[in-house]
């Protein structure tokens, strides 16, 4: 278990179909349950013909996938005049939490929409993660000025084909 950075090693790269397995092992970690059709219908999105992603990225320490970014860029939804991207995953291995890597993972993607002209960056964290909403707020993130609603639904039982 690595207790400092060796920049030597660590590296980022844009992610690829390969690392959907490494994907799955860290948010594995964090949740603490596999969420494998999660992670695969967001690597059918990425990779797939319609995707609207602006860019995803993975930190790697060799070969090792040990963090990684993913979302999307949209302009004009909900009648918000900017371009906006959003963050909808990140992840960093427990073993390499408190080096940086989630923080240059958020700094990079960030650059990346600006120099595509996104001009507004969002997420959505829910409040049971706290932790999660202060690492945002260190890296410059302020509470956004839109309501997130919800409403809990009692889904009709699914059909297995």
């Amino acid at each position: 278990m690595p207790d400092t950075l060796s920049t030597a090693k660590i590296t980022m790269r844009n992610l690829r179909q390969g690392d959907l397995e490494e994907i799955i092992r860290i948010d594995s970690l964090a949740t603490g349950f596999p969420r494998n059709s999660y992670f695969k219908r967001k690597f059918e999105r990425i990779f797939g013909e319609d995707h609207q992603l602006l860019i995803s990225l993975v930190m790697t320490d060799g070969d090792k996938v040990v963090g990684y970014i993913m979302g999307e860029a949209n302009t004009g939804e909900y009648g918000i005049p900017e371009a906006v991207a959003s963050v909808d995953t990140i992840g960093v291995d427990p073993a390499y939490k408190r080096m940086g890597i989630g923080a240059m993972l958020l700094e990079e993607y960030c650059g990346l929409a600006a120099k595509a002209g996104i001009e507004l960056m969002t997420t959505l964290i829910s409040q049971d993660y706290p932790d999660i909403i202060e690492f945002f707020k260190a890296q410059g993130f302020n509470q956004a000025k839109m309501v997130a609603l919800d409403k809990k639904l009692d889904p009709l039982p699914r059909h297995v084909h």
